[in-house]
């Protein structure tokens, strides 16, 4: 599917990221493993894993190479992709994975731990993000253009609350948000731009989440295996997917969900004039199921007393 095809793939040296990497060269593309080697905190530890899964694409009779810039900051995102670049002259596949944790409950989240989380993750995306897209637009220019696919990860928390997660997902709020506004942008140059959910059983994921890996791995199909989101990576990386961009799919195991985001549910309108908050406070309610229907919820304690004042002929 992604023979002569070059990509670079953040945080690549461990869990989805070394997933996403091994089956784009499955596939056929030639890989820029791009890994810092540090904790999941974000700290130093010395180790090279970007090198390793290099290696092991290499033995396995792909093209890989290492790469260990920063690309949280600016001048990393572009040596990133300059890297491929200079290995194989063009650059196709950007897949944005690289993320670090810092949890913490708000009222204990210190100054560096929210904005280290979001610059790896969101100026991280940007950073790598932007680099590639103008590579993109100036061949589209030169008539060498037509293909680019941009992969972001968000998370599933934003679906489920974040509880001391919050600086790390109002960063993954704000690369989903950023990823629909660049499949717009970069429509007129042939390049999409998708966002993934990832389920899967990483460090940072355990975290939050205990399992018995044991267990997991002497079952026939294991949920929680990386290679699962590797592969929807991989199809939207690939010339099939060509017709889907500013979209957001949550992958779990052998589930692929179709987040919809950023849509109006419902919409409460008077014609001719705006709303009171009071009378605001007996309307909102009807959104959420409140209604003259015997089924509807109880009415609230205020909107028994709007409506007493409406019928004392009192609008406020």
């Amino acid at each position: 599917m992604l023979d002569g095809r070059v990509a670079v793939i953040t945080g690549a040296g461990r869990g989805i990221g070394r997933m996403e990497a091994l089956r784009l060269a499955g596939y056929g593309a030639k890989v820029v493993v791009n890994d810092l080697g540090v904790a999941m905190d974000g700290s130093p530890t010395g180790e090279t894993p970007a090198e390793e899964v290099a290696r092991e694409i290499s033995t396995a009779g792909g093209r890989a190479a290492a790469d260990a810039h920063d690309i949280s900051t600016y001048e990393g995102g572009e040596a990133l992709v300059q890297a491929a670049l200079d290995n194989w002259g063009r650059i196709d596949i950007v897949v944005n994975n690289a993320g670090i944790g810092r949890p913490h409950m708000v009222f204990n989240l210190e100054d560096a731990e929210w904005g280290d989380v979001l610059r790896v993750h969101l100026t991280g995306t940007f950073a790598v993000s932007r680099a590639a897209c103008r590579w993109w637009r100036t061949e589209h220019k030169e008539g060498r253009g037509g293909y680019g696919r941009l992969v972001n990860t968000s998370t599933g928390l934003l679906l489920y609350g974040g509880a001391g997660q919050s600086n790390y997902v109002a960063a993954k709020a704000g690369v989903l948000a950023f990823t629909d506004a660049l499949a717009t942008e970069m429509a007129p140059y042939g390049v999409t731009c998708n966002t993934i959910m990832p389920s899967a059983q990483t460090r940072m994921a355990a975290v939050g989440w205990r399992i018995d890996r044991a267990r997991a791995e002497e079952e026939a199909f294991d949920p929680t295996d990386p290679v699962h989101v590797a592969e929807m990576v991989s199809y939207l990386a690939s010339p099939a997917a060509g017709w889907i961009s500013g979209q957001c799919f949550q992958v779990r195991g052998g589930m692929v969900e179709h987040v919809r985001a950023w849509e109006v549910d419902d919409t409460l309108e008077r014609h001719g004039s705006g709303w009171t908050a009071d009378e605001l406070a007996a309307e909102m309610p009807r959104f959420f199921g409140a209604g003259p229907k015997p089924s509807d919820p109880p009415p609230s304690e205020w909107q028994e007393q709007y409506r007493a004042r409406k019928q004392g002929g009192h609008s406020r």
